[in-house]
């Protein structure tokens, strides 16, 4: 029992001693930190259209049914708008009853049960190649008989591109400001530690502008005439941002 004793105690101590440094710690290196940011505008040249059909019915087969027909309506419409087969696809499908139809409880009293109503409720994307189309796509889909058009969102095929630029003028900020914080302290930048996107790194903000216009020559909705729908999109701006670590090289005393 002694010498077990005497074993353990000589191998938490040799645990200890190998846990102890060899030497002293060396002193930490000072960093400096500094963060950049880049944005680069581009044009969006494109669109996706997401265009829904809604129908109600008093059973699901006649909604389903229903739905189908003026989805074919409006699917013939978008390929006669210049859309090709491949551009257009399903996006969601649901069919189901519609709550806001629920049958009230038997034997409430003084309130007579709803009819139940089913909505069948298709959304196709469709991905128009052409930015000033958008709006000749839209008015021949609700001329069809679509009942929604969702989103209109636009991009771009130089996405990409821009934000590999944003990057790049985002690190040339972030050095020189870390190398105006280096000659401020009195000294100068030395090796780069590190250098990783931050928040906000690739992303972009973009939109459009729907109006209609008014002008002589479209008639009015009354006179059988409808005013065409008119999408302006601005132009999209890629954002990128850094923060990067370097070595900070004191200056020498004279």
């Amino acid at each position: 029992m002694t010498r077990s004793v005497l074993a353990l105690t000589f191998f938490l101590a040799a645990a200890a001693a190998a846990a102890q440094p060899n030497g002293p710690v060396p002193p930490r290196v000072p960093e400096i930190t500094a963060s950049g940011r880049g944005e680069v505008p581009i044009t969006p040249d494109r669109a996706t259209v997401l265009v829904s059909v809604e129908s109600r019915a008093s059973s699901a087969a006649t909604a389903a049914s229903e739905n189908s027909a003026k989805m074919s309506s409006v699917l013939a419409a978008l390929r006669r708008s210049g859309l090709a087969q491949g551009d257009i696809t399903t996006s969601m499908y649901t069919v189901g009853q519609d709550p806001r139809s629920m049958r009230v409880a038997p034997g409430t009293p003084g309130i007579p049960p709803l009819p139940v109503e089913f909505v069948a409720r298709n959304t196709v994307r469709a991905n128009v190649h052409r930015a000033d189309d958008v709006g000749k796509v839209i008015d021949a889909a609700l001329a069809a008989g679509a009942t929604s058009i969702a989103s209109v969102q636009f991009s771009s095929p130089t996405t990409d591109e821009a934000r590999r630029n944003a990057v790049a003028i985002a690190v040339a900020q972030a050095k020189k400001d870390a190398e105006a914080i280096a000659t401020a302290s009195g000294g100068r930048l030395g090796r780069l530690l590190s250098m990783s996107t931050g928040p906000g790194s690739s992303f972009s903000s973009y939109g459009s502008e729907t109006y209609f216009p008014i002008a002589d020559g479209f008639g009015s909705i009354a006179g059988g005439s409808v005013y065409p729908t008119m999408i302006s999109p601005r132009d999209q701006t890629v954002i990128a941002s850094v923060v990067g670590r370097w070595e900070f090289v004191p200056g020498t005393s004279p």
